[in-house]
């Protein structure tokens, strides 16, 4: 009885030290809020004259020589890889004016980990590249690697294996030095093209979506033609128990463009969070139709891409502070952040932001919900601008969704949404300051315009 009596009372001290009542407190009402716009204030530093453009390429196989644990799907339990269905690999752009040379680099994994991020922080100076001139991005394949996890993630996605995480980051920091010893000059154009049938709010039945695939098409003097894309659709067209290696839809995609004219194509998750793929059916069969139904918009309004303003090239990271964790475990209750911390090993994450002209990408650390891309674009036209979100800049901390949804019984609002109300609008008020600096810097004021969704 006593026995049983001390298990009773471990229990709810237990309880009573890791759970808590969800606060419901809007991130814009507390001190992070006001600190974060004042650190938001002095981002970007002087700007010099640009003198030309020059572009690199290049692409590195991240295939690994043995199967590993999959990445995408929890009720996986870190099964490995049964075959490669197709490979995965690490795509990177380097772009130089003259002044600054930036790496715009995707990876066909799941995210780009905060494990391998830390590592590019230490390897990449060793190697003659500043971490600061690096613009981090995933394709999001739920088919590809994991074991670059810790903690609870572990569980999920394989166990922590150092050696993959090293792996990646050598193919990361290869790809670069690759892309940056093949510069040209180069011209660069920019466009958005409405893909509306390919894509659905997943969150909300006939909720608002963002359709828009956003393309940079680079003309090297080469007579080379490098493309850039990057879209809302999860790229979840594979099933759970579909355990080959691959790419996904987006792996097709940029196959079938290289067949179609391009010598270089690569792609980043856009604003992923609330959107899902809305194929006639899912498995293999959704990846190609996908890309098909994405590279025939493509086609049809490639002829409406517009070259860049200038040659303005700028790159910024800034630290995106946090409140309290507000991780959910029911409608009012939520896990205590020191827990929350020891489970999933917290690591420092970034708001980054690259400018290219009147182009600017805005890269997250989370699934991004593509529903806040409306209020952006709107913003950054009316600063003669364009804007493309990017997800899985390097960190994590969950979904990002709109705060009417908080509620929502949905794993992207329940299980997925860490950081609590309003977090969605914290992180969209940040992106604005990134466009509002960036208007400042632009060399040229001459009208742009977002094109509508039909």
């Amino acid at each position: 009885m006593k026995v049983l009596l001390g298990l009773v009372v471990a229990v709810v001290l237990f309880l009573a030290v890791s759970i808590a009542p969800i606060n419901r407190t809007p991130v814009q009402d507390t001190p992070v809020y006001a600190e974060m716009m004042m650190r938001m204030d002095s981002v970007w530093g002087e700007q010099q004259q640009p003198k030309f453009l020059s572009v690199g390429y290049s692409r590195v196989n991240l295939t690994p020589s043995r199967p590993v644990s999959l990445a995408g799907y929890g009720n996986r339990k870190g099964k490995r890889y049964t075959a490669v269905h197709d490979s995965i690999f690490v795509r990177t752009m380097v772009i130089d004016n003259g002044v600054r040379q930036v790496a715009m680099v995707s990876a066909d994994l799941l995210i780009i980990p905060p494990t391998v991020t830390s590592v590019l922080q230490d390897k990449l100076p060793q190697n003659g590249y500043p971490f600061e001139d690096v613009y981090l991005g995933a394709t999001h394949s739920h088919n590809s690697i994991g074991s670059w996890g810790e903690g609870v993630t572990e569980f999920l996605y394989g166990p922590y294996e150092d050696s993959i995480v090293q792996f990646i980051a050598d193919k990361i920091i290869l790809s670069i030095q690759e892309a940056s010893a093949n510069k040209k000059n180069a011209s660069i154009k920019f466009g958005v093209i409405p893909v509306a049938n390919a894509v659905e709010n997943r969150l909300i039945d006939n909720g608002p979506m963002d359709s828009l695939m956003r393309v940079l098409e680079i003309h090297r003097e080469d007579s080379t033609k490098l493309l850039f894309m990057s879209y809302t659709a999860h790229a979840t067209c594979l099933y759970s128990k579909d355990l080959e290696l691959s790419r996904d839809y987006p792996g097709v995609l940029v196959d079938q463009m290289e067949q179609s004219g391009y010598t270089f194509a690569m792609f980043m998750a856009g604003a992923v969070g609330s959107h899902g793929c809305n194929p006639p059916e899912y498995g293999w069969s959704c990846t190609t139709w996908m890309s098909e139904q994405i590279q025939q918009a493509f086609e049809n309004h490639k002829h409406e891409l517009l070259p860049l303003s200038d040659s303005t090239l700028s790159m910024v990271r800034v630290p995106l502070l946090l409140p309290k964790s507000q991780a959910k475990i029911s409608e009012g209750w939520r896990v205590r952040s020191w827990l929350f911390r020891a489970a999933f090993h917290e690591y420092p994450v970034y708001l980054s932001a690259l400018q290219l002209g009147d182009v600017v990408l805005l890269g997250t650390p989370c699934d991004y919900s593509g529903e806040f891309n409306h209020t952006l674009d709107s913003y950054a036209g009316q600063r003669n601008l364009h804007a493309t979100v990017t997800s899985f800049n390097g960190g994590y901390i969950g979904y990002v969704t709109p705060s009417q949804y908080f509620d929502v019984d949905h794993y992207e609002t329940r299980l997925m949404n860490w950081y609590g109300v309003g977090i969605g609008e914290y992180m969209t008020d940040c992106l604005k300051e990134f466009l509002d600096k960036s208007a400042t810097r632009s060399s040229t004021n001459a009208p742009k315009t977002v094109k509508a969704e039909p």
